[in-house]
């Protein structure tokens, strides 16, 4: 059965891609590739290099500031049985939040369980109060919130000493840190 032109053509990428002898080897000494390395097997150093590229732009484990704030915000509802899930927006999610912290601070006595809840959810230890949290949740782009996102970020940076941290777009395209 003859193997159609366009199958044919990507078969003789991959040839030249893998090297004539079929199996993905280093080639022989002395030849480099384009990245100045011999060969482009997982133990190159740019493939390592790669890696390690790659790992600090997208894994799972970066600290983001934005990322904490939404989980504070998250947990002090779930402190009131309000799940986020069950609203549309944040803005009905956070005038809730809001309304629940209200009430309770009505309530007589009230100034222990709110002292609990700072501890809880450790904003005691980032220098931010329940207040804060919610007037941050309520307007994101207040006061309240330019305190808790710095905050967040001393808390992030000491949590990644050491690491030169993710990369990040800007507002024109260009990453940076």
């Amino acid at each position: 059965m003859p193997i159609a032109p366009v199958n044919s053509s990507a078969l003789f990428i991959l040839q030249q891609a893998r090297g004539t002898g079929g199996a993905a080897d280093d080639g022989p000494a002395g030849i480099t590739d384009v990245t100045g390395f011999a060969g482009n097997s997982a133990g190159s150093p740019f493939t390592q290099v790669r890696a390690k590229i790659s790992d600090a732009m997208f894994s799972v484990n970066n600290v983001d500031a934005t990322e904490m704030k939404v989980r504070l915000i998250e947990r002090l509802g779930e402190e009131f049985g309000i799940k986020r899930s069950d609203y549309k927006s944040m803005t009905q999610y956070s005038a809730d939040i809001k309304r629940a912290v209200d009430a309770l601070k009505a309530k007589p006595g009230s100034a222990l369980a709110i002292t609990a809840i700072e501890k809880k959810l450790g904003l005691d230890k980032l220098g931010v109060t329940l207040d804060d949290l919610v007037d941050a949740a309520v307007d994101p782009n207040g006061r309240a919130s330019e305190k808790l996102d710095a905050a967040l970020r001393k808390q992030a940076g000491d949590a990644s000493k050491g690491t030169a941290g993710p990369l990040r777009l800007d507002e024109i395209g260009i990453y940076g840190r």
